[in-house]
């Protein structure tokens, strides 16, 4: 993207805002002009690592800051939908980390305000913009598979109370739907549309978060089957079956690298090969008669991704993206309120 240079600003200094600083390093023409957080010693020290400009403790300084181009919500999930509100109310762009919002309501306040103000408003579901997960999209519009008619997700992994307690707060937005089942969720929108039906139930810990979230969703000639939780580590693999072969966005899924497709013939060989044996991981990527695997690697976590997805449309004056508009968030979100403490 060649022209005026773009100068970021963000909210947050852990570890998802590190890596957003970090995959902003990757692009030209753009500048961190300011980090805000609460702790000033954590603001300065974070500027002084990425080279940001300037650092605030104060919010209303920070959106004030006439250079900020735009603004990267990274703070805990409960905040978000305040956070985004301000930054909308102070006239900047903003995305916003998934979730978007802690709940369907709150996301609702945030399409609202950017509305009312026309300002750019988005979801950081960053995955939507992997250049695999693009492809994949671009091959099942062209109808590469047929007619989709399923979708299989699992995205789960191992995590305690004791080695990240924030995913274990009620308070802070925490449990596995809001932190992992929202990538699934995402997909199977971004695929297929609204479903007709949801369906599905969670486990609930001992911390009053949902540790495991199971979906079953309807579209109209497809269903959807997804889980997420903080109880195992999964196959994390995202597959869609259509009536003349699949597709599978191999894992991670939600930072895929590399995407597989595969014949009528062989479609049903999409739903194995999810061990984790140095063999089962070898054996998927050989190239077998009826299967094509494709690699889209990159550099960095894949956050400059949405970032360019961002900046291109500020300077276009969208304030939706096409890709990610703030409707399929809210319908994320409306699919886990209605799951979500199922037992």
């Amino acid at each position: 993207m060649i022209g005026r240079t773009f100068n970021w600003g963000i909210i947050g200094t852990g570890g998802i805002a590190r890596q957003f600083a970090a995959d902003l390093r990757l692009l030209p023409y753009v500048r961190l002009a300011g980090v805000c957080s609460r702790d000033e010693r954590r603001a300065a020290a974070f500027a002084a690592e990425f080279a940001v400009a300037r650092s605030f403790a104060d919010p209303d300084r920070f959106l004030a800051d006439p250079e900020i181009d735009a603004v990267y919500v990274a703070s805990p999930n409960s905040v978000h939908a305040d956070q985004a509100v301000a930054a909308i109310e102070a006239g900047k762009p903003v995305l916003v980390e998934k979730p978007l919002a802690v709940s369907a309501n709150e996301a609702r306040r945030i399409a609202d305000a950017a509305a009312a103000r026309r300002i750019f408003a988005m979801e950081g579901l960053w995955t939507r913009f992997l250049p695999a997960v693009r492809e994949a999209k671009r091959l099942v519009e062209e109808g590469r598979i047929g007619e989709v008619r399923e979708i299989r997700a699992e995205l789960a992994y191992r995590r305690t109370e004791a080695a990240d307690g924030r995913l274990f707060r009620p308070e802070l937005g925490g449990g596995a739907a809001l932190d992992l089942g929202v990538y699934p969720l995402s997909l199977a929108i971004h695929f297929l549309g609204r479903p007709t039906s949801v369906s599905g139930s969670s486990r609930i810990g001992a911390s009053g978060v949902d540790v495991r979230t199971e979906f079953r969703l309807a579209f109209e000639g497809a269903q959807a089957h997804l889980s997420c939780g903080f109880d195992r580590d999964g196959d994390n693999r995202f597959i869609v079956i259509g009536s003349e072969g699949a597709l599978r966005l191999e894992a991670p899924f939600l930072k895929a690298q590399r995407l597989t497709l595969f014949s009528q013939s062989s479609a049903k060989a999409a739903l194995g090969g999810g061990g984790r044996s140095l063999l089962s991981r070898v054996a998927a990527r050989l190239p077998l008669p009826g299967r094509e695997i494709r690699s889209h690697a990159f550099d960095g976590v894949g956050l400059r991704f949405e970032a360019e997805a961002v900046m291109r449309a500020v300077r276009d004056g969208k304030t939706q993206s096409a890709v990610m508009p703030i409707a399929d968030s809210i319908a994320g979100l409306e699919i886990i309120e209605t799951v979500r403490f199922v037992r």
